[in-house]
């Protein structure tokens, strides 16, 4: 099974907020690969890669319109 990290930990491992990461599940961009039984978000590294090309994305000027486009987000 491959590890898992949480919202919290994520923030701090990529330097973001955790507001920014719910606000990004909530636009549909990433998506926690599980909830845990006591509601906590739980990220692998394919979620940890995901969040990694938002940022690199919005560095270089794109909108969250634009990277939905380009990384086929849900919403």
């Amino acid at each position: 099974m491959s590890e898992e990290y949480t919202i919290g930990d994520l923030a701090k491992q990529l330097n973001i907020t955790t507001r920014t990461i719910r606000y990004y599940d909530q636009k549909g961009l990433v998506t926690p690969s599980r909830v845990s039984e006591s509601g906590y978000r739980l990220y692998s590294n394919e979620q940890i890669k995901q969040l990694k090309l938002i940022i690199f994305l919005k560095e270089l000027g794109f909108s969250l319109k634009d990277i939905q486009k380009i990384t086929g987000g849900s919403k």
